[in-house]
């Protein structure tokens, strides 16, 4: 009875299991129906933005450029020529003051000087009316001792010596005469042309001695730099032209335009040209050069005396060359070109480095479109974007 009793107990477990099993196998079966293949995602390549420059060969003067103080060639340090106190001076006589050319700087006291001249004045008349009467005694003696015998010899020399006697007080006088009219003269002092003070050393009322300095007069119409260059730089770049029969290696250089500004304000500006050689200096391998201002100004404010100046002098002039922004050449001498919407990499030679540009003398040709964006480990051949310009490149 027992074994009757515990059969259907375990039919139905197995019923159960495989109950069981068959659910779960259904479920499974169900759900693997409801999943759905995902979404393929569309792979595209990124594009890089960049700015460009289309390159065309061209000419272009080098510019050699250097550094200097504006002196001005005409220099005048005016001294007092005679002693006396100092009477007037004028109302612009001051360090900086511009003075025109004849205009009265200071005057000395003359009266003593004008004392003498027209003391020495009235004695020339005197001399000459008696100068007059001597040589009129001297021919009437001479005329009787010759003629009528009249008088002696020694009467008539002796009148010859009267003559003589006064003709040499009448230069005497006569030489005291322009002295005292040249010392009058040197009284006056006059602006020996149109220039600025800059220096002074003399107030009125004050009493001078010759020799003493009483002011520094300047031109400014008339100024130079004196610039130092790399001799390599020079020799290799700037225009010269050979001297026959002398051994410099530099020669005379040609009248070259120039450009000259001021370093405390970039528009303060001038032109010039580039006068002389000055010198070469061994020590510093430097060649100064002096660089001759032209008149006038291209602003409000003039270029003076004692200004730091740049300097940018025009070179020799070089053909065929690419002109780009001197950051879309790599350090070592790379480029790179946009070709198909393509980045290629070109291997350059760089002619010179100028201010922002860089002369490629080889590598490019003409109507390229060279990147001018800088670029960080760019891959050959990545794909770029050309952005228009004003737009952010990065």
């Amino acid at each position: 009875m027992n074994k009757q009793s515990k059969s259907p107990s375990v039919a139905l477990r197995i019923i159960l299991c495989l109950l069981i099993v068959g659910m779960g196998v259904a479920g499974f079966i169900g759900l693997k129906k409801m999943k759905k293949p995902p979404v393929m995602a569309e792979i595209s390549e990124r594009e890089i933005p960049v700015r460009v420059v289309r390159v065309e060969p061209q000419k272009k003067d080098v510019i050699v450029s250097g550094f200097g103080e504006i002196v001005s060639r005409s220099i005048v340090p005016l001294a007092a020529e005679v002693s006396g106190r100092i009477t007037s001076v004028h109302e612009k006589l001051q360090v900086g003051g511009v003075i025109h050319r004849g205009e009265v700087l200071c005057t000395i006291n003359d009266q003593d000087y004008r004392l003498e001249f027209e003391s020495a004045s009235t004695r020339l008349k005197s001399l000459k009316r008696d100068l007059e009467l001597a040589r009129r005694e001297f021919s009437r003696q001479s005329a009787l001792y010759k003629k009528n015998k009249v008088g002696t010899q020694s009467g008539v020399e002796k009148a010859e010596q009267a003559v003589n006697a006064i003709t040499s007080q009448l230069s005497q006088v006569r030489q005291a005469a322009e002295a005292a009219k040249l010392k009058l003269s040197r009284c006056t002092l006059f602006a020996p042309f149109t220039g600025r003070i800059t220096r002074l050393n003399v107030e009125q009322g004050e009493y001078v001695t010759p020799g003493k300095e009483l002011l520094t007069i300047v031109d400014d119409a008339d100024l130079e730099v004196k610039v130092s260059l790399d001799s390599r730089e020079a020799v290799n770049w700037l225009r010269f032209k050979p001297v026959a029969g002398e051994g410099s290696w530099f020669g005379l250089p040609e009248e070259t335009e120039c450009r000259i500004t001021w370093t405390e304000k970039e528009d303060v500006t001038g032109t010039g040209r580039l006068d002389r050689v000055v010198r070469f200096d061994s020590k510093t391998r430097t060649l100064v050069v002096a660089v001759r201002l032209d008149g006038g100004a291209s602003s409000a404010v003039p270029l003076v005396q004692g200004m730091f100046c740049r300097v940018d002098i025009a070179g020799r002039a070089l053909t065929n060359v690419f002109i780009v922004p001197r950051q879309a050449v790599t350090f070592d001498n790379n480029v790179y070109v946009v070709e198909d919407h393509r980045l290629h990499t070109r291997k350059v030679t760089v002619t010179r480095m100028q201010g922002d540009e860089a002369f490629i003398g080889t590598g490019l040709k003409a109507g390229d479109v060279v990147i001018t964006t800088r670029l960080e480990n760019p891959l050959e051949d990545m794909l770029v974007r050309i952005t228009p310009e004003g737009e952010s490149g990065k």
